[in-house]
């Protein structure tokens, strides 16, 4: 789910490559894939590693 979700969001359809040209400042909000991947997946890991290390606390 998280690989679709920024591969879909990394490849902007014509019209926002048009928007981007059009509008410089909207130009940050364009989403380079491998990068987003990568801290996408790193947030879930360090969350559920922390998660699971308070579970285990609880115990």
């Amino acid at each position: 789910m998280v690989a679709a979700a920024a591969w879909t969001h990394a490849r902007p359809s014509a019209a926002m490559l048009v928007a981007y040209d059009a509008d410089p400042s909207l130009k940050v909000l364009r989403m380079n894939f491998a990068p987003t991947l990568q801290d996408m997946l790193s947030a879930l890991i360090a969350g559920t590693l922390t998660r699971a290390g308070a579970l285990r606390q609880d115990v």
